[in-house]
């Protein structure tokens, strides 16, 4: 299989589960994010795994031509920058997540589950 393939499906099905997530204790997310925040070598950690795990496949595999490559390339490079806020602005990361994204958590799980399958189903 393709590591690009891989790496799609992988984010499809982290996309569908985080999505379901939010649809279904979506009202759960601003008092987990609240913790999490609290913890600054946890926040940290997570920046770190995430640049690693984003870095890895872009030193690899960053496509621009046009295909679904070019999708996950994105998707990936999305996680590189969220790992790079966690690490340098995790208060201003804090903020916007929990007051400004409050009330929209249900769409912007119906967005992740669409996204997900259609990572997921790529061939």
């Amino acid at each position: 299989m393709d590591t690009t393939l891989l790496v799609a499906k992988v984010l499809g099905v982290y996309l569908v589960v985080s999505g379901l997530f939010l649809l279904i204790k979506g009202k759960t997310v601003p008092h987990l994010l609240k913790d999490f925040f609290e913890h600054p070598a946890v926040v940290y950690l997570t920046g770190a795994i995430l640049i690693f795990l984003s870095s890895m496949y872009l030193i690899q595999y960053n496509v621009w031509d046009g295909t679904w490559h070019t999708l996950v390339t994105l998707f990936v490079w999305i996680v590189l920058l969220k790992g790079v806020t966690y690490i340098l602005f995790p208060q201003a990361l804090s903020e916007l997540a929990v007051k400004r994204f409050k009330n929209s958590f249900s769409a912007y799980g119906v967005i992740a589950v669409i996204a997900g399958l259609h990572l997921f189903f790529l061939n």
